[in-house]
């Protein structure tokens, strides 16, 4: 019996998983991402183009210098000069939109802060993209990392001259700077949201990187080190339509991907990425970081090569993972809800539906759960009508092992006792696995909250009442917890058994258990888990009053 249970149980994880599979194939309108707005940042309409080698040169003209015409890309705004050219001074350049403070400083022409104008760390400070660093430390967004190490601090260093200026309706910032031997332009072209357009290059081309990184964002102490709930420094890579997470502290510490749609960093929330339009190939790299005297951090760099006329173009995207502005963008893989992904998307839109009723994704929560539970009330309610017969059952059950209780090395008699325990089965009309059936189903329904609670940035510092006011972090106090764990005891208590005293033993450790394991998982997920305890006792209650005034709801029973 415990090996068909086993088996059972196995087929039915199987059946979930391979549903998770193919139901975006049954049901592509749910997991359908809209076409990517075609950003400010350029206005052709060109994919990525052929990556050539990365170690090939160009000639250099040397012209005067021009703006790009009407209607080019941003890699054909190519510098046409190798006289000298740098500022005097450093000058910080700020763009302010409704969504983000982006700041671009003129030494090494690179963006040294974006700040998120609708998002706050715990401390209450805006959401920097950008990590602290060092002063002595050059490696800002956009760095340039060429082959030839002599050129790494001039580039990065020196003062480049700026040009702001208005195109069409779209602030452009050009940085331009020239040793007399090399000259570098780099182009952003600033978008309203949070993608934004970017370009560089190098006169004469050569080798080199555009790198952003290391890491995404300037992270708590308590974010320093990754948990089963936060996430803070993967890579992410998608190349011919295919998702890609990197670990930060596994792998290879220098990872190649040939023609990327996008490359980048990103934690449970926020995204860092690159798009390219002409390049080489997309690089990951590991880096190891002092955080304080004893403790160090492994953090990545996302890259782009050049192309083999030194230019580098695309588009950059440093904002939230909030799932509509992901789908517009066409970054929606990004958004990763774990196996049933799905299903998490499914509960995502209706809580952000639910909330525009509660105005609190908390109470949202409790409603969305109470749907749940109507919704599988019919499969519970047979669990309860097939376990009550299974109690029934007992003493037949029991006879019929003890009659042979003698033979309990004997395999022939073992098979005549589950033959004989099926066909007791049989007549009865009783289901041993129904039981089993509703906790099953739970599973995918939970592992969905537990994707959506831990990743989805609607529920980020969404506050519910008095102490937890955050519904993606964990309960400061284990109050949830702890009724959850109560609850789910006061649940087995009163749900019919089968009299096997070592199935019952079972159920009264699982609650313990995952009491423990529930304590630092967000509480959102918790005060799921509790509501549905709460309402399963309440429909046990109703349902052992009326199997009281109904003892027989079968006539073979």
């Amino acid at each position: 019996m415990e090996r068909r249970i086993f088996l059972a149980i196995v087929i039915s994880l199987a059946l979930l998983w391979g549903w998770a599979a193919i139901a975006p194939k049954l049901f592509p309108d749910l997991v359908k991402t809209q076409e990517p707005v075609t950003s400010t940042a350029s206005t052709s309409t060109a994919g990525t183009s052929t990556s050539t080698a990365a170690s090939s040169t160009a000639p250099a003209t040397a012209t005067s210098t021009a703006a790009p015409a009407p209607g080019a890309t941003l890699a054909q705004a190519t510098p046409q000069t190798l006289a000298p050219v740098a500022a005097t001074s450093v000058q910080v350049t700020v763009v302010d939109t409704p969504n983000y403070t982006a700041r671009f400083s003129n030494r090494g022409g690179q963006l040294i802060s974006f700040r998120l104008k609708h998002y706050k760390e715990d401390d209450g400070q805006l959401v920097e993209l950008v990590k602290a660093r060092e002063p002595h430390r050059y490696d800002f967004p956009f760095e340039i990392q060429p082959a030839n190490a002599q050129l790494l601090v001039p580039i990065n260093t020196s003062l480049y001259t700026v040009s702001d200026r208005t195109d069409r309706g779209v602030r452009v910032l050009e940085y331009r700077w020239s040793s007399g031997g090399v000259a570098v332009t780099k182009t952003y072209r600033m978008s309203p949201e949070y993608q934004f357009g970017f370009s560089a290059q190098i006169t004469p081309a050569q080798p080199y990187r555009l790198v952003i990184g290391p890491g995404i964002r300037t992270l708590s102490d308590e974010e320093q080190k990754d948990t089963q709930v936060i996430i803070t420094g993967n890579g992410v890579v998608q190349r011919e339509g295919k998702f890609k997470i990197i670990g930060r502290e596994k792998g290879d510490a220098l990872q190649l991907f040939e023609r990327p749609e996008f490359i980048g960093i990103e934690d449970n929330y926020f995204l860092t990425v690159l798009r390219p339009q002409q390049s080489g190939e997309g690089i990951l790299r590991r880096g190891e970081f002092q955080v304080d005297a004893k403790r160090k951090r492994k953090d990545l760099y996302a890259a782009l090569n050049a192309t083999g006329n030194g230019i580098v173009a695309g588009e950059a995207y440093f904002g939230p993972k909030e799932t509509q502005i992901l789908d517009r963008y066409n970054l929606g893989e990004a958004l990763q809800f774990g196996w049933f992904s799905i299903i998490g998307r499914f509960f995502l839109q209706a809580l952000i539906w639910i909330n525009t009723f509660t105005h609190n994704y908390g109470f949202a929560i409790i409603v969305l759960t109470i749907i749940i539970k109507i919704c599988l009330f019919p499969l519970q309610y047979k669990s309860i009508v097939s376990m009550r017969k299974m109690q029934t059952l007992q003493p037949k059950m029991e006879a019929i092992k003890a009659k042979y209780k003698k033979a309990k090395t004997d395999p022939d008699q073992r098979q005549k006792m589950n033959t004989e325990v099926m066909q007791l089965y049989q007549k009865e009309g009783v289901n041993p696995m129904a039981g089993c059936f509703p906790m099953l189903l739970q599973l995918p329904i939970l592992w969905g909250f537990y994707g959506l609670l831990s990743r989805a940035i609607e529920l980020r510092n969404a506050p519910f009442i008095l102490w937890i006011q955050d519904l993606s972090d964990k309960d400061p106090y284990y109050i949830t917890p702890i009724l959850m764990t109560i609850t789910w005891l006061l649940q087995t208590a009163i749900t019919p058994s089968t009299g096997d005293p070592m199935q019952r033993r079972i159920f009264m450790i699982m609650p313990l258990f995952f009491g423990f394991l529930f304590k630092d998982f967000p509480s959102g997920l918790v005060l799921y888990w509790l509501v549905q305890n709460v309402l399963t006792i309440i429909q046990q209650l109703i349902m052992n009053k009326w199997w009281k005034d109904h003892p027989k709801e079968d006539p073979k029973v």
